[in-house]
């Protein structure tokens, strides 16, 4: 397993690209907790069964994360030590993009200072299927 400061095992999490995997428990999440019940329902899976699904997405520069409020609000709930995520930058990598060329191509995406603006850019540079597996989708 690709590792930058995880311990965790695999067991659990869906990265199909195989991307290295970040320990993200003390990055920022975009926005607050909008659903507790919803937070409450996964942590409790959580203590259950640890972390399942894809990892967060998070720009590591920043220590933020793009994805995943409830999910890392859940992970902190039930006590997981760890919170795994990958690099925005490293899934554009693996698709074939550069992140920061993407970005530069386009005066519009220069201005991306949220994840709403980096959403327009992840939608017109990465498969629908990767967008739906590492959870970018806009809903």
């Amino acid at each position: 397993m690709h590792t930058r400061g995880m311990q965790t095992t695999e067991q659990g999490i869906i990265n199909p690209l195989n991307l290295p995997l970040i320990d993200t428990t003390t990055y920022s999440p975009l926005h607050e907790v909008r659903d507790e019940e919803h937070r409450d329902a996964i942590a409790a899976d959580m203590r259950k069964r640890g972390w399942h699904g894809a990892p967060l997405v998070v720009l590591p520069d920043y220590l933020l994360s793009l994805t995943g409020v409830h999910r890392r609000s859940a992970a902190e709930l039930a006590g997981l030590e760890e919170i795994p995520g990958v690099s925005l930058e490293d899934l554009f990598e693996a698709c074939g993009t550069d992140l920061w060329d993407a970005i530069n191509s386009d005066e519009e995406y220069m201005n991306a200072s949220c994840y709403y603006d980096y959403s327009r850019v992840i939608a017109d540079h990465l498969p629908e299927e990767v967008i739906e597996t590492y959870g970018l989708d806009m809903h």
